[in-house]
């Protein structure tokens, strides 16, 4: 296999939508390319069918500042001593993506190539965004003071990329403007033999997708839907600090919410599939996987309009892109649940004619194949 096939891919990510992703850019590409994987972290990466995986054990100091210090002193450190060993001229292309610890990885700085490409989801969106979200309480405020150089770290490494790949028109204004680069679009799919309508029946399910916490704003969506939710069960699938969750357990009252903190992909779907609707409330969304996963399984989603779900909500056919208010949250949820079936089978052609892996990826082939 000659140079221009041979890729490599860095990578830190958890279980979860962005990994899915990579698996399925690895599942497109795997056949044309050797792809090599490499992962600098604490815990062993799930591996990607066939891809060579380079996996270095990290252990980062304990507590909340060592645990910085070590980021921000040793971790390049060690990315500099890593990438001396590797021989990145059998590359033809190096493809970023997303560290836990950094956001951007040191390594970065260390390859001494001209083609490396960075797919951004999202920002460190806690050093631009409004610290009343990002960070309600105390406790978060003064953590991102100390936290607050991994903004320039993220600057800085993002410097040496080439070029910078995102998920949505909305995410790359936001990226032009932080990095000073230009950003490409190429939106994330729905793998439509998993995400599917399949033959499950519709129960009295109202779905939301996302981390518990205030940027999601599930709260909104309860006292919002709040009237439905005697008659209605709210689903919220997602993790969340301790105190984030026991605040939305302590506002539910007389409603009917469920949260489910650990579910697998499989168990994700059936929800999809048995929810009349899928609601988004979330601040400045970078994409929302979750519109077009929920679409793709014949479900239509109710979203405020901001952000990422606006690329990919046909207002009034698949969903309803509403002003964040609570009645109009309301009035258009109510709409969408005597609707359902027509919008989740327009949701599910939305999906085939625009949001397969296979089409979204198309635009990576001038990168990949080169």
């Amino acid at each position: 296999m000659d140079r221009k096939n041979k890729i490599a891919i860095i990578h830190n990510l958890p279980e979860g939508g962005g990994l899915r992703a990579l698996s399925e850019i690895i599942k497109r590409y795997r056949s044309k390319c050797r792809i090599d994987v490499y992962t600098i972290s604490e815990n062993c990466p799930k591996e990607i069918k066939n891809t060579k995986l380079f996996w270095l054990k990290v252990s980062p100091w304990n507590g909340f500042f060592l645990h910085n210090i070590w980021v921000f002193f040793i971790l390049p450190l060690i990315h500099k001593k890593i990438s001396k060993k590797i021989d990145w001229s059998k590359y033809h292309l190096i493809f970023l993506t997303h560290d836990y610890f950094s956001k951007s990885p040191y390594i970065v700085r260390y390859i001494p190539h001209n083609n490396i490409i960075y797919l951004c989801q999202e920002t460190q969106r806690e050093f631009y965004e409004l610290s009343k979200i990002h960070a309600p309480r105390i406790k978060n405020k003064i953590a991102n003071i100390f936290r607050y150089p991994i903004k320039w770290i993220d600057k800085k490494n993002v410097s040496y990329v080439s070029k910078i790949i995102c998920n949505s028109k909305f995410t790359k204004e936001i990226l032009e403007n932080i990095y000073k680069k230009k950003c490409e679009v190429v939106y994330p799919g729905v793998d439509i033999k998993f995400f599917n309508k399949g033959k499950s029946i519709k129960k009295r399910y109202i779905l939301c997708i996302g981390g518990i916490n205030k940027v999601k704003n599930q709260e909104f969506i309860i006292n919002s839907l709040r009237s439905l939710l005697y008659k209605y069960k709210l689903i919220l699938v997602g993790k969340g600090l301790k105190e984030d969750i026991l605040h939305l357990k302590s506002i539910v009252g007389k409603a009917r919410v469920e949260i489910k903190e650990n579910i697998s992909d499989i168990a994700l779907r059936n929800y999809y599939r048995k929810s009349v609707v899928t609601c988004i409330a979330a601040y400045r969304e970078p994409f929302g996987l979750s519109s077009i996963e929920s679409q793709a399984c014949g479900t239509p989603v109710i979203s405020i309009n901001d952000g990422g779900p606006r690329e990919t909500i046909i207002n009034g056919v698949t969903g309803y892109l509403v002003n964040p208010t609570e009645k109009d949250y309301l009035i258009k949820t109510k709409m969408i649940l005597s609707k359902t079936n027509s919008m989740g089978i327009n949701g599910i052609n939305n999906v085939k004619n625009k949001w397969t892996w296979d089409i979204t990826l198309k635009s990576l082939d001038k990168y990949f194949l080169k």
